[in-house]
């Protein structure tokens, strides 16, 4: 059914219907005003209910909100709260190694009299720098020592022992090795590359086989 239809002819019923609409339009005025003042208004300010308004049940509105509770945090939460981040702003530490480069100016002439410039003070600032692993080669040195008289007689020294039998790896080179790996979790075969960069070919078998002879060597330490 239109609206046509339900519309009511009667002018009197009309005019009635009018009145009706025009009264619940103030008191809808009347509550909007009253909710901006309670929400935005100052709390000093007096609040004017008009006649034509219904009671409205408005003290909460008034009342000091009340701030949301917190919720609690999830029991099975692990996640570890976030530190702030921290920087190396300012001295670097004290252990590591200083190398001093002094730079002097071109001229320790003064521009002005041409006389001789005597130092007065200096300004010191400090980089980080790093040193390259490199390889090197021991060469150990045994002389045979004989007697002029006794030409049967020859004195030497003992070989030392080496780490791995017959091999060439000093025991620096076998904990760099072994610290590479199981501290910096660098793989062997990627230090195969490495020494392979410095000329050195080797497999990553025989970099295990070191491993292994450094472990028994470490074994009575246990």
């Amino acid at each position: 059914m239109s609206d046509d239809q339900n519309t009511p002819h009667d002018p009197l019923h009309l005019l009635a219907l009018n009145a009706a609409l025009r009264a619940e339009n103030e008191n809808l005025h009347a509550v909007v005003a009253a909710l901006k003042r309670a929400l935005y208004g100052a709390r000093s300010e007096k609040q004017v209910t008009p006649e034509t308004q219904l009671p409205l049940a408005l003290d909460d509105l008034s009342a000091t909100p009340v701030e949301p509770a917190k919720l609690p945090k999830p029991a099975n939460s692990n996640r570890p709260e976030r530190r702030p981040a921290t920087r190396n702003i300012g001295g670097l530490p004290a252990h590591l190694p200083r190398v001093d480069i002094t730079i002097e100016p071109e001229r320790k002439v003064c521009p002005c009299c041409q006389g001789k410039l005597h130092v007065i003070g200096e300004d010191v600032s400090e980089m980080l720098d790093v040193v390259p692993a490199i390889l090197r080669v021991k060469r150990i040195h045994r002389p045979r020592y004989g007697c002029r008289s006794c030409e049967g007689a020859v004195v030497q020294a003992k070989a030392p022992p080496r780490p791995v039998d017959g091999g060439m790896p000093t025991i620096d080179l076998l904990v760099h090795i072994a610290v590479m790996k199981f501290a910096w979790h660098l793989p062997l075969h990627r230090q195969v590359k490495m020494l392979k960069g410095q000329g050195i070919d080797l497999d990553v078998s025989t970099l295990v086989h070191w491993i292994s002879r450094l472990a028994w060597w470490c074994k009575p330490l246990h």
